[in-house]
């Protein structure tokens, strides 16, 4: 393995180690409403982000994107697609449903397929197909068990999910792309902040400081993640990607203290089926490239 790659390795599990761990955060400030902590998380990285573009001088990109329509709706949609997911994430963390929140992450890569051939057409292969009737079989057991939709995991799914695939559709980098998402409703979680300023906003000096690291949360594991894309093949990055809801996965059993009944497990094992097939898939068409390179 070249120093490249040993560093690019280094920040993929930085970047997915630390988004696996953030429950442990979002659960430090569960005292405070979600819509708070998702107004200060959207204030504060846009901050960080503006800094980040300034001192780096990838602002240009900003100037690019200002003159496409198409474009600045793309960032419209997928802003409006993240803060959700954000929201979502923060409020389930809140009210002791990270296993939710877990599973939807885990179901996210194969959302991402049933998407792309939705919407853009793709032929899905044998093996994917079959995972994907895994992934539902594994929902169905729920709702039929339980009676219930398991909701939080597929809003965290399909939201991140079409986020992904605007920003394919419209790509540009990492940095610039959040700096659009934040600032394009910022104007909205400022003037939510103001209107709390008359109620129950947050004054106090340490929980102002709680509060800014929303921001810190949020942009220091994506500047470990483009470094990481600098120097490791996508497959490798997809692969180390399931570390984020299996860290999640384990921090809601052995420290929130949530309960993994035999219905989430079986909905667990059918996904995670689902996924070692699409793993196994990628692995033998990587080998096959290899043998015919």
């Amino acid at each position: 393995m070249t120093t490249d790659t040993h560093r690019g390795a280094l920040f993929a599990v930085l970047a997915f180690g630390w988004w696996g761990l953030s429950p442990l955060y979002f659960k430090w400030v569960s005292h405070v409403a979600p819509q708070e902590v998702l107004a200060n998380r959207v204030v504060w990285s846009f901050v960080l982000m503006s800094a980040l573009l300034w001192f780096s001088y990838k602002a240009r990109g900003i100037a690019s994107i200002l003159k496409s329509r198409k474009q600045l709706l793309a960032m419209l949609g997928s802003s409006l697609l993240i803060a959700t997911n954000w929201l979502t994430f923060i409020w389930a963390v809140g009210e002791n449903r990270v296993l939710e929140a877990s599973m939807g992450y885990y179901i996210n890569p194969l959302v991402s397929i049933f998407l792309g051939m939705i919407f853009l057409h793709e032929r899905l292969t044998q093996v994917q197909k079959i995972a994907l009737l895994l992934a539902a079989t594994g929902v169905t057991i729920q709702v039929v068990a339980i009676g219930e939709l398991p909701w939080v995991s597929l809003v965290l799914a399909f939201t991140f999910g079409f986020y992904g695939l605007l920003r394919k559709l419209v790509p540009t980098d990492a940095y610039t792309g959040l700096w659009f998402e934040t600032a394009m409703v910022l104007p909205l979680a400022v003037a939510y902040l103001l209107l709390l300023g008359g109620g129950s906003l947050t004054t106090s000096v340490p929980e102002f400081g709680k509060l800014f690291l929303a921001g810190v949360v949020t942009t220091a594991p994506l500047i470990w993640f483009a470094i990481a894309t600098k120097h490791l093949p996508l497959i490798t990055l997809g692969f180390i990607q399931y570390l984020a809801p299996t860290i999640a996965l384990l921090l809601a059993v052995t420290v929130f203290g949530e309960q993994l009944t035999l219905i989430k497990t079986l909905t667990f094992v059918f996904i995670w089926a689902a996924l070692l097939l699409i793993v196994l898939h990628a692995l033998r068409q990587r080998k096959q490239l290899r043998n015919s390179g």
